[in-house]
């Protein structure tokens, strides 16, 4: 069985081009490929966390990486609470102030804990530098809470979370009436 002279050309054409054209393919195709990205192979290496962040970890770490927000500051806490898995009804800083169904008013405050004002609520950051992370008009801010600015806005109340079942409403009813009373119910 005899091919005929152009069958032949094509087949001979065929062979080297893919002799001569393997390596140059190879060359495109690396030159193409994005860089690999290099991960510990051990699951327990030094750069990987041992355990998960704690929630009051996680609400800090996430605000302090963002500096603008178009949130108000009630807005801005509950979505930073909502992100380490603390989930609450949204609520005005003046309410916060009140007291509300999941949270506890504290005396001594920890990271993590509501600072409020009535008219402002932020995320204490460290309460032995007495700071505090919050929206603010010039943006995302860790501030001290002890700057004469935020003290002229009166004394304000810490409030740490404790998921809706822990938090006794009556607590904060009696404190309502109390403050209506005249009396500021502390």
């Amino acid at each position: 069985m005899r091919r005929s002279p152009t069958a032949a050309a094509f087949l001979v054409l065929f062979v080297l081009l893919i002799l001569c054209g393997t390596p140059r393919l190879a060359q495109a195709q690396e030159g193409i490929r994005p860089a690999l990205t290099k991960f510990s192979t051990s699951l327990d290496g030094p750069d990987l966390p041992q355990k998960p962040p704690d929630a009051t970890s996680l609400l800090l770490l996430i605000g302090q990486q963002i500096h603008e927000t178009e949130l108000d500051c009630s807005h801005f806490v509950q979505y930073l609470y909502e992100q380490a898995g603390r989930y609450y009804g949204y609520a005005p800083s003046r309410m916060l102030y009140d007291g509300m169904e999941g949270f506890k008013r504290v005396a001594h405050p920890k990271p993590g804990d509501l600072i409020v004002w009535r008219g402002h609520v932020g995320i204490v950051v460290d309460p032995d530098e007495t700071t505090f992370l919050s929206a603010l008009r010039s943006g995302v801010k860790v501030s001290s809470y002890q700057s004469h600015y935020w003290q002229r806005r009166g004394k304000p109340r810490f409030l740490r979370y404790v998921g809706p079942a822990e938090s006794d409403p009556s607590e904060w009813a009696t404190r309502r009436i109390a403050s209506h009373g005249g009396s500021t119910g502390e």
